[in-house]
């Protein structure tokens, strides 16, 4: 096995390790919260995420990218970007505290105002570790920020059960934030401490370059978030909530393998391509052993919703959500072009080709505009769904060029690579529609068990058929739990 992907497993071990750890503890937390919270009172809390999105981009201003990227990183540059965070920091408290009557006017919430300015303390905090974090990323200590991340968000959470029922749970859930983000800071900056910490140092002319790179970056993210809200905006506007609530829930849940999937192998990627950025071939290497990995993970879980979406929503959402199914079909294509796309930002970034990223994000995003605000008039929200499905193609392929002139990766490589699992997921989602189809024919029991036939079959006919296909995968794992159990034996 090559030295990246090598590098490649550890770091995504930790990163793996923690993403399951904190996405667990986020599904009991808000579980907690719809049940001790009223249904204005939890929308709060989606208010409250968006700013803290939208705020966290401006904080990080591009610097993170752009330091991981750069090859020599001084410690006067460190200084000067440490400051300037600090400065930011300040900038968006005062923002904030001052603003937050007309965010709330706005949002309509009068309640936002206090929550807001008693939310904008952690920036006061905050980007006290930010220099740190990134160039622990850089260094790949991925067990520390691993650690890091998972103790803030067991801490945050503890402080949150404690305060929930003592004071209004919308209050406590602030406080909670505020921790989180202020304890990550103040243990990225502490874990960094013995091999930097920021002088009295300010110097802009060293660090042209990277607050060059940063500003693309910053730009490319707001660019990407306001893309990620353009279609909600615009089938609530000309549809109507009923079409947007079908649209929304088919959308959560394809993206979940882009949210939570993928950054495990990305987070990784980016520092570990920054590194070998001149070497076409250790970076070609790396990016189609993780399309494979996405490829082996998500496409079973996408395709296989398809086959199983009319059961899935109707036990999972209820009968009153079936008309989302045809969506959620569509749908999933978006999410499968979406999983194999996410990668290749960590190349463009890798190569300092931020002015690239944030011209192919900005044009995306008009014919995105163009093409959803002609298919919302239609009012028919199948089209909607299919007009993303089109201009994510379009996003694929110019993806493919791009790979193609930066890293020298050939269209049928790349083919080949994401083939076995495409056929594979196929395989199984024809089983899995069969089975189901099957059960409903011939067993009368509640949807709940025909989806728990479905999906038990198809996961057993992929396990089998991976099984042939990447012997090397369960050898691994049979050798690890060996080894596991030697070392449980030698201590006993």
């Amino acid at each position: 096995m090559s030295a990246i992907r090598n590098q490649l497993h550890r770091g995504m071990k930790w990163t793996g390790i923690s993403t399951l750890f904190i996405t667990v503890l986020q599904i009991v937390q808000f579980a907690l919260l719809a049940n001790v919270m009223g249904v204005s009172e939890f929308g709060l809390v989606g208010m409250l995420t968006t700013i803290v999105i939208f705020a966290q981009i401006l904080l990080d201003l591009g610097f993170g990218s752009a330091v991981i990227q750069k090859e020599q990183v001084t410690k006067r540059m460190l200084s000067t970007l440490f400051w300037i965070n600090m400065l930011a920091g300040l900038i968006l408290f005062v923002l904030l505290m001052t603003a937050s009557p007309l965010i709330a006017s706005m949002f309509r919430e009068e309640q936002l105002i206090d929550l807001i300015r008693l939310l904008s303390v952690m920036f006061l905090v905050a980007p006290l570790g930010q220099q740190s974090q990134y160039m622990l990323q850089k260094e790949l200590r991925f067990n520390e920020l691993a650690f890091i991340e998972m103790l803030a968000t067991l801490l945050s959470f503890l402080v949150l059960i404690g305060l929930v029922f003592a004071i209004s749970p919308i209050h406590a859930y602030v406080l909670s934030q505020v921790l989180f983000y202020g304890l990550k800071g103040l243990l990225y900056f502490a874990f960094y401490l013995k091999t930097w910490r920021p002088g009295l140092v300010f110097h802009l002319g060293e660090c042209r370059e990277i607050l060059s790179f940063g500003g693309y970056q910053l730009a490319s993210r707001l660019v990407n978030r306001i893309g990620a809200n353009l279609d909600v905006l615009l089938i609530g506007r000309f549809m109507g909530a009923e079409a947007l609530g079908l649209y929304h829930l088919a959308n959560q849940i394809v993206t979940i393998p882009v949210l939570k999937i993928n950054p495990i192998l990305t987070r990784v990627a980016f520092p570990l391509f920054s590194k070998n950025q001149h070497d076409h071939a250790s970076i070609k290497d790396g990016f189609l052993h993780i399309t494979k990995l996405l490829g082996i993970v998500a496409f079973p879980l996408l395709m296989g919703l398809v086959a199983v979406a009319d059961v899935f929503i109707g036990t999972i959402f209820g009968e009153k959500w079936l008309e989302a199914v045809p969506v959620l079909q569509i749908m999933a294509m978006v999410g499968l072009l979406r999983v194999l796309m996410n990668p290749n930002g960590s190349v463009l970034l890798a190569k300092g080709k931020a002015d690239i990223t944030f011209y192919w994000d900005t044009g995306v995003l008009i014919l995105y505009g163009i093409a959803l605000l002609f298919a919302v008039r239609t009012g028919d929200i199948e089209a909607v769904a299919w007009t993303y499905v089109m201009v994510s193609l379009v996003n694929f392929f110019i993806g493919r060029w791009l790979l193609s002139w930066l890293i020298h990766l050939p269209l049928k490589e790349y083919a080949k690579t994401i083939s076995k699992p495409f056929v594979l997921s196929l395989i199984m989602t024809i089983i899995a529609f069969l089975i189901k189809e099957t059960s409903i024919y011939f067993l009368p029991i509640e949807a709940f068990w025909h989806l728990f036939i479905a999906v038990g079959g198809g996961a057993m006919v992929y396990m089998g058929l991976l099984r042939i296909s990447y012997p090397f995968i369960f050898t691994k794992m049979v050798r690890a739990k060996r080894r596991s159990m030697n070392c449980e034996t030698s201590q006993g």
